[in-house]
């Protein structure tokens, strides 16, 4: 189908050639605070992983989802799935992605089907911005987001490696500039993970001296409650809002909202004035009160946590102690009791040779 002119959304592209650098925990908390801000907000997850998604609490992978959307068997309308926040909708991920190279072969512009796709249906009746979960490598997927994206977002770890990956990317987002979206702008650089090692303050200082102020001015900390709200299927910045990564998270979307401001393009519809920060934060404490099963843990630090009220007995179970180990006479080896015998042994053996030598 050709393709129709419109004018999109900010369409943004979370992206970086290397894994392991919190892009899916960054696209999801940023698609949670924009929506705090105020915005509707679209988060398309285009990782075959589909962590994004499961990051939101649905899972398994839901039959129809993006794949569906870029091939055009199934309207956006009919994809995209609500979630617990109030303004943000998720395009899933769905197991089709896997396939996608191959599927978008046979495709005339191949690079092109996601963005023909988001004209032709309509993408900015369901949204004010976009956010795109990549692929960590640079296939036809991820062409394709790089292709309708009006910015890309960049994110880093501050370790060597993890900088050699940021060069390298953004070498590609230069030669893809070239070769499929002149206009594709950089939304800038977040450093996430930080605050580890000593290595990686230097690390840090480094990229912000090579790369200046594409760097964000907030980066995103090491926080146990990243790993805790994947798992509780909640983005870290609506678990643990006024936390480190949780609060770090909404400084960042609103220098990302800053950014996107500043750049407008006459093909992208310019974002409202957002929110105040302090209107943002309450939503999301809102929002973390909302939440099914919502408790505090006792003996523990006054620090709520979000649960599936389906998982409140599982999750209980799983901060349970483990049961006492039960003897297993079929296992060989000596249980205490041997032990003690012996010893009582060994001081009678010892009393009874001083007696002799005494």
């Amino acid at each position: 189908m050709p393709l129709q002119k419109a004018v999109f959304p900010p369409i943004v592209a979370v992206f970086n050639h290397k894994g392991g650098v919190a892009k899916t925990t960054t696209a999801g908390n940023l698609a949670a605070c924009l929506a705090a801000l105020g915005y509707r907000v679209v988060l398309a997850d285009l990782d075959a992983q589909g962590n994004a998604t499961g990051s939101f609490g649905i899972l398994p992978l839901p039959p129809v989802g993006a794949m569906d959307v870029i091939t055009g068997r199934v309207p956006l309308n009919q994809a995209l799935l609500p979630t617990a926040f109030p303004g943000l909708s998720l395009l899933p991920a769905t197991t089709q992605l896997r396939t996608a190279e191959l599927e978008l072969a046979a495709h005339e512009r191949s690079h092109q089907a996601l963005r023909e796709a988001f004209a032709n249906q309509g993408i900015a009746d369901h949204a004010d911005i976009v956010i795109i979960d990549c692929p960590p490598s640079l296939g036809t997927i991820t062409g394709n987001a790089l292709a309708a994206a009006a910015a890309v977002l960049l994110t880093a770890r501050p370790d060597p490696y993890s900088h050699e990956g940021l060069v390298n990317t953004w070498h590609e987002i230069k030669r893809l500039r070239q070769v499929a979206n002149a206009s594709l702008n950089v939304a800038g650089i977040l450093l996430t993970m930080t605050g580890d090692d000593p290595t990686g303050d230097d690390v840090e200082r480094s990229m912000r001296a090579e790369f200046g102020d594409q760097v964000y001015a907030v980066s995103i900390e090491n926080d146990p409650k990243v790993t805790e709200a994947a798992q509780l299927g909640v983005p870290v910045a609506v678990l643990d809002p006024d936390g480190g990564a949780g609060s770090s998270y909404l400084l960042a979307t609103e220098e990302l909202v800053t950014r996107l401001r500043r750049h407008a393009r006459h093909d992208v519809h310019t974002l409202a004035e957002p929110a105040a920060h302090g209107v943002a934060q309450n939503t999301l404490r809102d929002w973390r009160a909302r939440l099914p099963g919502l408790q505090r843990r006792a003996n523990q630090s006054p620090a709520w946590t979000a649960v599936a009220a389906a998982n409140v007995d599982a999750e209980a179970d799983a901060f349970a102690p483990p049961p006492p180990q039960q003897a297993n006479p079929d296992k060989s080896g000596f249980g205490w009791g041997p032990v003690v015998a012996a010893l009582l042994l060994g001081m009678a053996m010892g009393a009874a040779a001083m007696a002799f030598w005494g």
